[in-house]
């Protein structure tokens, strides 16, 4: 049985900000950040490309992705 009383713990990850739109880690795609909208629509990119673009790294709290530690 579901317990929607219990809030989901958040921790301190990264994310990247490019043009005013924020980039979420992805959940299992190692270094694959996630622009807002649906699937078919929405901008993917690596951290490369963000960090080339000149995106803003941040912390902000979210579900823990088990991959950010490696994000310097």
């Amino acid at each position: 049985m579901f317990k929607f009383d219990v809030v989901a713990s958040t921790v301190p990850q990264p994310v990247f900000e490019l043009d005013g739109v924020m980039y979420l880690p992805d959940y299992s795609k190692k270094h694959r950040w996630i622009g807002p909208g649906p699937t078919e629509l929405r901008t993917e990119y690596t951290t490369a490309e963000l960090v080339d673009l000149g995106a803003e790294k941040r912390i902000e709290q979210l579900w823990l992705r088990s991959w950010t530690e490696e994000v310097t």
